[in-house]
């Protein structure tokens, strides 16, 4: 009877870590995903660029209690455009089959259609995350690194704590070597290049398109751009060839891509400091 307990249980916590959420790939290539707020339950974009959860204001006034707080945290978004914003903490989010508790999340006034806000990696800093862009699914485990074969370092950057970006090498035209920031919360396919790698490359920006364009959030500010190509950016197990580039005035990284380039499944492991790509 003991061991059949045992072997029960063991058959049930089995199941709970196999658990697999689907989630919406938008034509973009963002990822929508379920997760409930204090037991609110909205749909959010993963994003590991977000740095920390941020939530919309009219999601945040569905919550059972309206968070308050004497507390702020001051950013700084790729463009170097600051971002002063309100710091509260969630007693509880619910996302994938996983119950976080003690969050740290901010809020906004902004809207997108169907999209309550932001969820990002911060949480998830002591759990281990699969991303399955080919099933469109998201689930989390606790598999040893030791089954892996094919693994990337990546590099945390955070904020008194309260934030978690990632960062990993990539090779520009097969030479030159930079840290981007892995953004998943820019959708597929998005490479932006600091405008000082552009003498680097040997690029004359005259032969590139110029735009101008103006933040979401402060219609004053308003970034350059210059559109172009280069040869091909790759790391030990990705390459891609041709890809279109956007070289931005005052980026304050070297460089800032999307994630889906970098392997059709792959886990993300804050811990290990590892980004463990299966397919």
């Amino acid at each position: 009877m003991k061991n059949t307990i045992l072997t029960f249980l063991l058959m049930l916590s089995t199941s709970i870590m196999a658990q697999k959420t689907p989630f919406t790939l938008l034509p973009s290539g963002h990822i929508v995903v379920k997760a409930k707020i204090e037991g609110i339950e909205g749909n959010f974009i993963f994003d590991t660029g977000a740095g920390i959860n941020l939530f919309f204001n009219d999601f945040v006034a569905k919550l059972p209690q309206k968070p308050t707080s004497y507390n702020f945290f001051t950013g700084f978004r790729a463009t170097g455009e600051r971002i002063d914003i309100p710091l509260f903490r969630n007693n509880e989010v619910s996302f994938s089959n996983k119950t976080f508790k003690n969050v740290p999340f901010s809020s906004m006034d902004m809207k997108l259609p169907g999209i309550d806000g932001l969820i990002s990696l911060k949480m998830l800093e002591n759990t281990d995350v699969v991303i399955d862009y080919g099933k469109n699914e998201i689930s989390f485990t606790d598999a040893s690194p030791k089954s892996y074969s094919k693994s990337i370092d990546i590099f945390l950057s955070t904020q008194s704590d309260d934030t978690v970006d990632i960062f990993t090498y990539a090779v520009l035209n097969n030479k030159y070597k930079i840290k981007v920031m892995l953004d998943s919360g820019a959708g597929n396919n998005s490479f932006w290049l600091s405008d000082k790698l552009i003498n680097t490359l040997g690029i004359d920006p005259k032969t590139m398109q110029v735009i101008e364009k103006e933040s979401e959030f402060n219609k004053a500010v308003k970034t350059k751009i210059y559109k172009g190509s280069i040869e091909a950016l790759s790391n030990d197990y990705a390459k891609i060839e041709k890809p279109n580039v956007l070289f931005v005035e005052n980026l304050i990284y070297e460089g800032k891509t999307s994630l889906n380039w970098i392997g059709k499944k792959i886990v993300i492991s804050i811990k290990n400091k590892k980004i463990y790509i299966l397919e």
